[in-house]
């Protein structure tokens, strides 16, 4: 029998679950229109850096078309070639001749279960990817691994990458979303640091 999550821990969960939606892949209209209305977010505290980072991206929504946000979202993640920055992580972490990442990253995610799906050939260092992780966890109630996992592919490579797609002169929706990354990234690691 799994306990009810705290409601702090649900809306954890829920904001990781809509990082790894708007990194994974565009959003349609469906998901800017809620993303326009969300103005429910941290309602008792209006003046923090994360409610003003949502009201943010609420109003970026609010005004956005969905090809015209694809398009950003091809521009800056996919692009021909190269793409101008890319949403995996192992780019953004320091690491030694004998680090590999990806490598402590498959074997964290063995021994926790969890394992990429056959039919998906991209690396398990996707930023969508890791933030569903942290979902599951949360969901999991697995604080110990939670706390190893953000520390380890999240608390570095996370902020990086967010800063990356900040200063792009072409982002525009995803500035937006890029701030409430870091900004919750910035949370959390608080909230680690604390325990």
């Amino acid at each position: 029998m799994t306990l009810p999550l705290a409601p702090e821990d649900e809306a954890r969960a829920n904001l990781y679950g809509l990082l790894a939606q708007l990194f994974y892949a565009p959003p349609e209209g469906e998901l800017l229109r809620l993303l326009a209305r969300g103005d429910a977010v941290v309602a008792e505290a209006a003046a923090s850096a994360l409610a003003e980072a949502w009201q943010a991206l609420a109003q970026s929504a609010s005004g956005a078309r969905p090809d015209a946000v694809r398009e950003e979202y091809e521009l800056l993640f996919v692009g021909t070639g190269r793409a101008e920055i890319t949403l995996y992580t192992g780019a953004y972490t320091l690491q030694g001749v004998l680090d590999n990442p990806l490598v402590q990253l498959r074997d964290f995610l063995l021994a926790h279960g969890l394992a990429r799906r056959h039919a998906v050939h991209e690396p398990e260092d996707h930023i969508a990817a890791l933030c569903e992780v942290m979902r599951h966890l949360i969901v999991r109630s697995d604080a110990a691994a939670q706390r190893e996992f953000f520390q380890g592919y999240l608390a570095q490579a996370g902020p990086v990458l967010c800063d990356a797609i900040s200063n792009h002169p072409k982002a525009g929706f995803y500035r937006h979303a890029a701030r409430l990354a870091r900004t919750f990234f910035e949370l959390e690691h608080a909230a680690i640091e604390m325990e």
